[in-house]
């Protein structure tokens, strides 16, 4: 009684979990393409349309703290990397908030993509922020490991060294401002 009680509960975590580890992408390997169109009506094609530079996707929610403290490095971030051509894609998903007011709002210049579900599940993404880094070739080297921590300003400076480091990465071992 006592092993089919623990076969019921192994499989109600594993269907509430979400994709199992095999279908997560993480560091070292590629990207899945996708498709989406921009807030503002911009056709995208990742990786295709971002071919030879570093992206960050971003896979948030207007109701997501740990988001709401990332946001302002990933920002700082993009404005220190632009002229190695890096950009933040921000696909909005689990959401039923205003994408395009908050980012408004906030002043951010990502690139905003709605209705981000279906490429969060090709990626694996089951809670928010879900960060990876892109490398030029289109490989993931980098994945923001999920944490205990509490939202706000502490893990986020960690997830923006992090960041920092997996770009510089991605741009061949060149440092940011250099």
């Amino acid at each position: 009684m006592t092993r089919h009680l623990s076969a019921i509960a192994t499989l109600c975590l594993t269907l509430i979990a979400g994709p199992a580890a095999a279908d997560k992408i993480d560091a070292g390997m590629p990207a899945p393409p996708w498709e989406m169109t921009t807030a503002d009506g911009q056709e995208i094609s990742f990786p295709e349309d971002v071919e030879g530079e570093a992206s960050i996707l971003l896979f948030w929610a207007t109701w997501c703290p740990y988001c709401k403290a990332l946001m302002p490095h990933l920002q700082k971030i993009l404005v220190d990397y632009r002229d190695y051509g890096v950009q933040v894609y921000a696909l909005d998903f689990k959401d039923d908030g205003d994408p395009v007011a908050e980012m408004a709002e906030r002043g951010y210049d990502f690139v905003v993509l709605p209705l981000g579900d279906l490429v969060a599940d090709d990626y694996g993404v089951i809670s928010a922020p879900g960060v990876l880094v892109v490398d030029k070739e289109g490989m993931v080297v980098y994945r923001r490991r999920p944490t205990r921590a509490p939202p706000g300003k502490a893990i986020a400076e960690v997830w923006d060294e992090e960041i920092r480091e997996a770009l510089d990465l991605a741009l061949g071992g060149s440092e940011e401002g250099a």
